[in-house]
């Protein structure tokens, strides 16, 4: 069923036809609202339809190291330093429309897998990325490999730790040798930096322990070094207790006391030198040893003996020797644990005195005559008991020697002369020491 228009009406529309078409065509704000809307209608089809993409620069791209662990299980190690490498990178992609403005150079997972490394050396490997529907395809990234060179991952065990000390405790103490725990660490890295280690040491300065006894205990900061005293230091370095990670040691110390104590010499020396001779002297060096301990102790402590005795058995000439000084209880340390006693060894001295021995004139002159005041006079010997024992009167001879003077009364000693004593230090004393010797001519 059809209907029909009547001729009226439709002569009127097309009246109203004219005029809408003659007023769209003279209003421009009519036409830049169509214009807009025509747009933005054009635009959310665009955005909604993934097939259409933008290419996309994005600077600066971190690339990520995966699979790190992975590589040291296999007992390999990266030992190049990648951090400039790493950071920028650049990455293009064409990205779909509708996420243009939102993606970021994160999203594409740039990445160097490591466990693709087999051996050491330096390896070229290839830079990963990741595309996806929501954020597009990567066409390219630059560097497209990185150069990595990789070395052997060891572990090294019982590497000793040591302290190096350094400054003096404070005044009226004395501080023990420090301890540290643990006494050894484990070193993991690099074969090429592990091998060079030989132990991990701590720095202790004693300028800042405490003015106490007791127990100081403190977090130290170690250092490893190389056979000579060269720290080596990387941040590819592990080191380790009982697989727990260290950056520190307990380092524990021990201050004590002290004071000056005086060295006994009781019984210091014992036996009996050979026939004849005899100990001069003892000299003990040092005389006084300082003696560090708890307070307690020291305040009961009042004398320091050696350990045994110098013997002299048959001795017959001076010497050195070391004794052990004997630690009292409850003593932590002693300034010196021997000391030297110096023992001086000497020929006994022995005196015999000679008397009416008779005066020798000798010198006279010619023609001269001289008369003593005495005919006799008396001498005693001193030196070496030895010597002197077998000392008679008839190698003793005293004389009066009057060469050169003439006529007159003088005072002249007396001289004694001894045979065979070539070698031998003795004294003589004679009486009278001196004799009127008169001259006369004959």
């Amino acid at each position: 069923m059809s209907m029909k228009i009547p001729p009226a009406w439709k002569e009127e529309g097309k009246k109203l036809g004219l005029a809408a078409l003659k007023a769209a065509l003279n209003n421009w704000g009519f036409k830049l609202l169509a214009l807009f809307l025509a747009v933005v209608l054009w635009a959310g089809l665009i955005s909604q339809d993934p097939t259409l993409t933008r290419e996309k620069t994005f600077e600066n791209v971190t690339i990520n190291l995966t699979n790190t662990e992975s590589l040291k299980r296999n007992g390999l190690i990266v030992v190049t330093d990648l951090s400039s490498q790493l950071k920028n990178a650049t990455l293009e992609a064409d990205v779909p429309q509708m996420q243009y403005d939102n993606a970021q150079g994160s999203y594409y997972n740039a990445r160097v897998d490591l466990s693709r490394i087999t051996q050491t050396g330096v390896q070229e490997v290839r830079v990963l990325t990741t595309s996806s529907s929501t954020y597009g395809t990567v066409t390219s990234i630059k560097p497209a490999t990185l150069q990595i060179e990789v070395d052997e991952y060891i572990t090294r065990y019982r590497i000793p730790t040591a302290v190096e000390v350094v400054g003096e405790p404070p005044e009226g103490f004395y501080a023990a040798s420090p301890t540290l725990d643990p006494p050894v660490v484990a070193v993991s890295g690099p074969r090429s930096l592990v091998e060079k280690i030989v132990r991990a040491e701590v720095v202790l300065d004693q300028s800042g322990l405490p003015a106490r006894e007791g127990t100081v205990r403190t977090a130290a900061q170690f250092s490893l070094v190389d056979k000579d005293g060269k720290a080596i230091e990387s941040s590819m370095l592990e080191i380790t207790s009982e697989s727990v990670l260290l950056d520190s040691v307990i380092l524990e110390q021990q201050l004590y006391s002290y004071k000056t104590i005086a060295l006994g010499d009781l019984a210091l020396v014992s036996g009996t030198p050979a026939s004849g001779y005899e100990v001069k002297s003892v000299t003990v060096t040092p005389a006084q040893v300082t003696v560090a301990a708890r307070s307690a102790v020291l305040d009961n402590l009042g004398t320091v003996y050696p350990e045994g005795s110098v013997s002299v058995d048959g001795v017959t000439e001076s010497f050195t020797q070391q004794v052990k000084v004997r630690k009292p209880s409850g003593v932590v340390s002693l300034s010196s644990d021997s000391i030297t006693v110096a023992v001086e060894i000497g020929p006994v001295i022995q005196s015999k005195s000679f008397g009416d021995m008779r005066l020798e004139t000798v010198g006279t002159e010619d023609g001269f005559k001289c008369q003593l005041s005495y005919k006799y006079a008396g001498v005693t010997v001193q030196g070496p008991k030895l010597w002197v024992d077998e000392l008679r009167s008839n190698s003793i001879t005293l004389i009066c020697n009057v060469s050169g003077l003439g006529e007159g009364v003088y005072e002249i000693p007396v001289i004694c002369e001894v045979k065979d004593d070539e070698g031998q230090t003795y004294t003589v004393e004679i009486v009278p020491e001196t004799v009127t010797a008169t001259i006369t001519a004959e």
